[in-house]
């Protein structure tokens, strides 16, 4: 946590405990502008910029382009792609590309769309006929291509067994080891991320095309935009590939079995030929990649009428953001992390602008970054100036009570009309009332001191009642989302539950030692079931469970990872393809 000179003067006891916070000395850019170069102060700024991030993060490598309608205006590299060898990163290093990658697995669908071999409305077992998963809301006819690309599918969020490791499970294989799961919501009632999903429309194109899937990707897409030096293989090799790094330190990125959910390498020069193909309506070069009224499709929002979304929109793949640009154009995108590396991709077709940043770093902020970068050449090469409103509620908002959100349970308490005290594994924070009418966090240092944070203050909160869930809804930087849902005590838990009560070890750990579970607690506290789950950092995510039978329980919750099944089976806890068996003899 950093935090801003101008507070430590506030909270002097922050430098008594020790606290090392570093004070920018280097002045940002004045704005200026030269007829030879329209973005000459953008990059003279995002040079600055990132910079500042670099030093401030601790990051090692990071690269970025900029594209204006068929030109990469500006490339560059930041820091290294392997310092221990002192390379530096270029505008041709590659990275893994994480979640971009489905937009082209989303593309090829459309693809196969356009020959008429697929019907995004029909059942999806019609293009992978082996798909079967339980379910809880009757026939799974309603999943289909559509809702797989928006993520409301209803389809659990992520197999984690052997998800990044040395021999990972393939994308082939995840259809055969779902069909004892089940599904997390009804299709269409939620935006529920799902790596999982994706990873078996991958397969359903590679059925229906007769081809392997990163063959099929390559010949309709990655070769006809000219991405010469990108791939989809389980792990980042060869001339140009980057190393990564978590918290400065060298770190393994291993391979990912998922190809169409996760497994693009590549580089910003050639995910920057994504952009030009948009801001042509689907031709890049002599190539017609795909149909302009196929990309208007994919472009236009599928979830309108899905109230528990909050506003956020989605098309075929593409996130919809009318709100960065200040309501003056659209932009269309999508991010992707990894177990260390981070991306994303973002166009404004109207302005026919495009950014690409891609880093090598689990702690740099992407989507930031390239948001910024994104601002700033529209506004040079508009002349305008974007207005960003800030979202305003007036309505009262009750936030007491047990909830269960994105970092796990979270009990808020009232102190005033105006002030609460939120209590969670990542520590104690203050809510209080703004002059908007929503609220703003604080974290409590050592439960008592509230200090502000950066990241923090770019949070406003409200509650909401949605389709009768209690919900407290979050912006961030213009986003919206259901950060939370109230969760009444369970009035009867089935006694087979109180005897699962104790520490398990997972059977199947996941590799990546910064993901690594150290400990898993099944307890029952203040009437409330839950799973503490210890990663190696220290840190604790504690899961409300709701059991439903003697054997069965779901994670409470709204979004992704959440309203999954947990079940027991003959001694062993079994979720999302991870095994907990019970520690015997350990003291509880």
């Amino acid at each position: 946590m950093k935090l801003k000179c101008k507070t430590i003067k506030k909270i002097p006891l922050i430098s008594m405990l020790g606290f090392l916070v570093g004070c920018s000395t280097i002045p940002e850019p004045k704005p200026f502008h030269t007829e030879a170069d329209t973005y000459a102060y953008v990059k003279a700024y995002m040079r600055w910029y990132i910079k500042e991030q670099m030093e401030e993060k601790d990051l090692v490598g990071l690269s970025v382009a900029l594209v204006d309608d068929q030109k990469i205006v500006w490339s560059e590299g930041f820091g290294y792609a392997d310092r221990e060898n002192k390379i530096i990163a270029t505008p041709q290093t590659r990275y893994r590309a994480g979640s971009i990658t489905k937009l082209f697995t989303g593309m090829s669908v459309m693809k196969l769309a356009e020959e008429g071999k697929v019907n995004i409305d029909k059942p999806f077992k019609t293009y992978l006929p082996e798909f079967s998963i339980k379910s809880r809301f009757g026939s799974t006819d309603s999943i289909t291509p559509r809702n797989i690309m928006t993520h409301h599918s209803g389809l659990p969020g992520d197999w984690l067994d052997r998800m990044f490791a040395s021999n990972p499970l393939t994308y082939t294989e995840h259809v055969k080891v779902i069909k004892n799961e089940y599904m997390a919501y009804r299709p269409n009632t939620i935006l529920s991320y799902s790596n999982l999903a994706i990873t078996l429309l991958g397969y359903s194109i590679e059925k229906v095309s007769g081809m392997k899937y990163a063959k099929y990707v390559d010949n309709v897409l990655l070769t006809p935009l000219g991405m010469q030096h990108s791939d989809l293989e389980m792990a980042l090799k060869g001339e140009h590939a980057s190393k990564s790094y978590s918290k400065g330190k060298l770190t393994d990125e291993l391979p990912i079995g998922e190809l169409p959910a996760g497994a693009l390498n590549t580089s910003v020069v050639d995910l920057a030929h994504l952009a030009m193909m948009i801001n042509t309506n689907g031709k890049y070069g002599d190539h017609e990649v795909l149909k302009h009224a196929t990309l208007k499709k994919m472009f236009t929002v599928q979830n309108k009428s899905v109230a528990l979304d909050v506003g956020t929109e989605i098309g075929l793949g593409y996130f919809i953001d009318n709100a960065l640009l200040g309501k003056k154009d659209t932009v269309y995108s999508h991010g992707g992390n990894t177990i260390a590396q981070n991306a994303y991709f973002c166009v404004s077709p109207h302005s026919k602008l495009g950014v690409v940043v891609m880093s090598n770093n689990a702690g740099i902020d992407a989507m930031d970054i390239a948001n910024k970068l994104l601002t700033k050449a529209w506004e040079a090469k508009t002349g305008k100036k974007v207005e960003k409103k800030k979202t305003t509620r007036t309505n009262a908002s009750d936030f007491e009570g047990i909830y269960s959100t994105m970092a796990g349970k979270v009990k808020i308490e009232k102190e005033t009309d105006d002030t609460y005290t939120a209590y969670s594994d990542s520590g104690t924070f203050k809510l209080s009332k703004t002059k908007e009418g929503t609220y703003k966090l604080k974290y409590k240092l050592l439960g008592l001191i509230p200090i502000s944070n950066a990241e923090l203050d770019d949070f406003a909160l409200y509650t909401d009642n949605i389709e009768g869930n209690h919900v407290i809804v979050a912006t961030f930087k213009l986003n919206k989302f259901i950060a939370g849902v109230k969760v009444d005590k369970p009035t009867n838990i089935p006694l087979a539950w109180k005897s699962y009560e104790g520490h398990y070890k997972v059977m199947n750990n996941l590799e990546p030692k910064e993901r690594k579970i150290e400990d898993i607690e099944f307890t029952i506290e203040e009437g409330y079931p839950l799973i503490k789950a210890k990663v190696k950092s220290g840190q604790t995510l504690t899961m409300i469970l709701k059991p439903i039978n003697d054997t069965e329980a779901i994670i409470e919750g709204l979004g992704r990872s959440m309203k999954e099944t947990i079940y027991m089976k003959d001694g062993v806890f079994h979720h999302a393809g991870l095994r907990f068996e019970k520690i015997k003899g350990k003291k509880q």
